[in-house]
């Protein structure tokens, strides 16, 4: 079926893929077998700070003694393992030996404090944990109380601290100081289908953070796309430089880096974001496809440091993770004018990221793009469950093979995101016009955005409700033009605590969780909170209550 087509349910079909799925492989065959044939002394991963550099010919040494010295400790198919660390040179290293052996990696946020780290792992339960120097010591203290991890490897010093080894260290131990040949090297086969090779953290559509299990095939489609001449575009000459940026721990960041190593592209690693460094790298390496989330491309549409910088390398920039307004798009546009294209996706950890997006040349602005190769896509009525037609809004449903296997060990949040016939349910609401493009309206997910990152009101409703001055609290984001969405939280005071102060409860949140999860919106005491009968919370009643509300100081 061809792009725009729409059958008698009014599902609408991605356009016929440039590569068809022939023979589904396991997305760490597909990869192994690519490297295999990358010129050996190419620049595969720069570190942009220091400019460390790793060939392809290293990259894929390293990967395969890795892979064979996990072997040889019995961590094989279905294994977890997890790794937790700053973007760096050495961050695929470990991944890419998962996907060739069949273990399931689990990537963890390296800015998550003890009790994020715990409830993660409880859900992945890795049996190895890699991580960067910066957090092994956190690390170290989990591995005292979780019992299931049986060793810790850091990935980014020649310094191991006790409890710990040195990715160096474990290979020479387990292959004693023998290397693999990659030409002799065996990737594991199988049915991609049922082999894990994600699991990413989401809070879906309402709730706790979950695990996200993506096989090996969903993987595999993804890698497709990304050479798909319509969505990517591919120079002459030496290897196209991009730019990792995004944290390799998101979904997004880990499918830029993987999709690039798999091209052939060169890997230009920020461990950080730093102004300076991100537009000198642009410049110096001579970026022409931006991939970013919308705070950084707010960056480049106020900082004046933009115009210091020879940025004429870039022609397009392709954003993600949350909405890009029509105003920071044009306001790029003027800028930056060598800028041919901004396009934007849509899409979600539960589909492998994008799964609308725009392609090369068209121009939009405000849409999302049309569906994708490989996929489908119905506009539900959330009420009737009735497939809706063009320009009415409705909760967007997909699928195909890059919808996940589901949610590790939880089949009943499982069973909950997919309707009775199989389409998988996002919690957006949107619309798609006449020619198929696609617009998101709302969130009928609670999640809050903040700069990307998903923000699950529940859990932060859970650790102020353990305050002893809270009786009972709301939270809900708040719009920022350049955060997307900053949280606040609805309380009611405790009898006989009327003296709880908004930065009280503020500092005794940013104590407990990640950044992204601070009040950054601030605490508004009321009387009581709105609910249904049966005790939800009225969340949309609580949002109509802040506007034209600002947050007396931003932490």
């Amino acid at each position: 079926m061809s792009i725009g087509q729409v059958d008698d349910d009014l599902v609408i079909c991605g356009p016929t893929p440039a590569e068809p799925l022939l023979e589904i492989k396991t997305a760490g065959k597909e990869i192994f077998e690519k490297l295999l044939t990358y010129n050996t002394a190419k620049d595969a991963i720069i570190d942009a700070f220091t400019e460390e550099k790793l060939s392809y010919g290293a990259l894929l040494q390293k990967i395969c003694d890795l892979a064979e010295a996990l072997r040889f400790h019995g961590y094989t198919t279905g294994t977890v393992v997890s790794i937790c660390s700053e973007n760096n040179i050495n961050f695929f290293i470990p991944v890419l030996a998962s996907l060739f052996i069949g273990c399931i990696m689990a990537p963890v946020n390296h800015n998550y404090v003890q009790n994020e780290l715990i409830h993660l792992f409880n859900i992945s339960k890795p049996k190895v944990v890699f991580c960067s120097k910066n957090v092994s010591l956190k690390i170290l203290d989990l591995k005292a109380t979780l019992s299931y991890i049986s060793r810790i490897i850091i990935i980014d010093s020649d310094e191991s601290a006790p409890g710990t080894e040195t990715l160096d260290e474990f290979v020479t131990s387990s292959l004693r100081g023998r290397h693999i040949s990659p030409y002799h090297f065996q990737p594991l086969e199988g049915d991609p289908a049922k082999l894990g090779a994600f699991i990413f953290c989401s809070s879906g559509t309402t709730g706790f953070p979950k695990g996200v299990l993506l096989s090996q095939k969903n993987m595999y489609v993804r890698l497709l796309q990304s050479r798909d001449p319509r969505y990517y575009v591919k120079t002459t000459g030496e290897n196209k430089s991009i730019l990792g940026l995004l944290p390799f721990f998101h979904a997004f960041g880990m499918c830029i880096g993987l999709e690039a190593i798999t091209r052939g592209d060169k890997l230009i690693v920020l461990k950080r974001f730093d102004e300076d460094m991100f537009l000198k790298c642009i410049q110096d390496y001579k970026i022409s496809e931006l991939l970013l989330a919308p705070p950084i491309a707010v960056f480049l549409e106020k900082s004046s440091k933009v115009l210091q910088y020879d940025l004429s390398s870039v022609k397009e920039i392709v954003c993600g993770a949350a909405p890009l307004s029509r105003e920071t798009e044009q306001a790029i546009r003027k800028k930056l004018k060598n800028i041919q294209t901004i396009r934007q996706g849509y899409g979600l950890t539960e589909a492998t990221l994008a799964i609308t997006l725009l392609a090369q040349g068209e121009q939009r602005p405000g849409s999302c793009g049309r569906v994708i190769t490989f996929m489908s896509c119905k506009v539900r009525d959330p009420e009737t469950g009735k497939a809706l037609g063009p320009n009415t809004v409705g909760e967007l449903c997909f699928k195909g093979p890059m919808v996940m296997a589901g949610y590790y060990n939880d089949e009943k949040a499982t069973k909950e995101t997919f309707t009775p016939d199989g389409w998988l349910r996002t919690g957006d609401l949107g619309y798609y016009d006449k020619e198929k493009y696609f617009y998101i309206v709302d969130r009928m997910k609670e999640l809050i955005k903040y700069k990307g990152f998903q923000v699950a009101p529940a859990e932060l409703e859970a650790l102020l409700l353990n305050h002893p001055k809270v009786r009972d609290v709301g939270v809900v984001g708040l719009p920022d033009d350049i955060a997307g969405e900053l949280p606040v939280a609805f309380v009611v005071k405790k009898e006989g605590h009327e003296d709880v102060t908004e930065a009280e409860l503020q500092n005794y949140v940013a104590s407990m969780v990640s950044s992204p999860k601070h009040l950054r919106g601030g605490v508004i005491f009321v009387s009581e909170i709105p609910k249904n009968p049966s005790g939800k919370i009225l969340r949309r009643v609580l949002k109509d209550r802040l506007k034209g509300y600002r947050p007396t100081k931003k932490i």
